[in-house]
């Protein structure tokens, strides 16, 4: 008998973060240099009271939440020495680790807060991904998301009169393995525990121009080409082996029959059927 999609769900009830987080800033930065993302990011986790114990993972140098280190306690994880080195040096508690050799180095319901600016992309494993942040998440916790959007005008255009796969897409030779819209993003928070909250475009941008229009896409962010996803954590999420995944196609069960298992995370089976 087909398991429930990608993840076993315990229902869980808490209020230790509000879910309603104040999009106005927490401190004040200086906003010349920085980005409309990283403003964003700095003013959603800025804006909650201080103390938190906050987790970047894909940290690099730590230049997006580096201000906040006298507001929280920020801890970091990246696969790249030299970045976690600077990172340390900037006020993080950083370690070197790459997800996708094995769980996260960190008790479980260990922080308050989850920050992963774009990283979820270069991930094989997905489920894995999301089982182990909510596995570190306090109940309730906070998870601040950022993705590269493949539904843009960009996307389209390039399709239709290039013949080539969409903007950030998982194409050939590019950095990415996962390609992802809002929707998607939606679908895969929720079958890990996780309910989004807000989302907020944060800019078009057309071929190779520079980012454009941050106050009109914040207002559209299935089009955006980047997208700040803020969700909490409402049930845990145990990634498990033997379950099983459905295929989705436009956002429906792609029935197939006959399928056998593909490989998950260490070399792991996951048994893909049709239901």
């Amino acid at each position: 008998m087909p398991h429930k999609m990608n993840a076993r769900i315990q229902k869980k009830s808490n209020s230790e973060l509000q879910c309603d987080i104040p999009m106005q800033p927490g401190v004040v930065f200086d906003t010349a240099q920085i980005n409309f993302r990283e403003r964003l990011v700095r003013e959603i986790i800025g804006g909650l009271s201080g103390g938190r114990k906050v987790l970047d993972i894909g940290c690099a140098d730590g230049t997006i939440l580096a201000p906040l280190v006298h507001m929280h306690e920020i801890h970091g994880v990246d696969i790249s020495p030299k970045a976690i080195s600077i990172a340390a040096e900037r006020g993080f508690h950083s370690k070197v680790h790459d997800i996708e050799s094995g769980p996260l180095p960190y008790e479980s319901k260990s922080f308050d807060v989850v920050f992963s600016g774009e990283t979820i992309e270069h991930q094989i494993d997905t489920d894995w991904f999301l089982a182990e942040i909510n596995r570190v998440l306090v109940p309730n916790g906070l998870f601040v998301l950022t993705f590269p959007n493949i539904r843009t005008l960009t996307s389209l255009g390039m399709m239709l009169f290039l013949d080539l796969p969409p903007k950030f897409s998982s194409r050939y030779r590019a950095p990415h393995y996962r390609d992802f819209t809002l929707k998607m993003i939606k679908l895969a928070l929720n079958n890990h525990g996780f309910t989004a909250r807000r989302a907020v475009g944060c800019h078009f941008s057309f071929g190779n121009h520079a980012p454009i229009m941050s106050g009109l896409a914040k207002w559209f962010p299935s089009w955006s080409d980047v997208v700040v996803v803020v969700a909490n954590k409402i049930a845990d999420s145990v990634y498990d082996s033997e379950t099983v995944i459905q295929p989705f196609l436009l956002g429906k069960p792609f029935v197939k029959s006959g399928c056998g298992e593909i490989s998950g995370l260490n070399g792991n089976k996951l048994a893909v059927t049709g239901r």
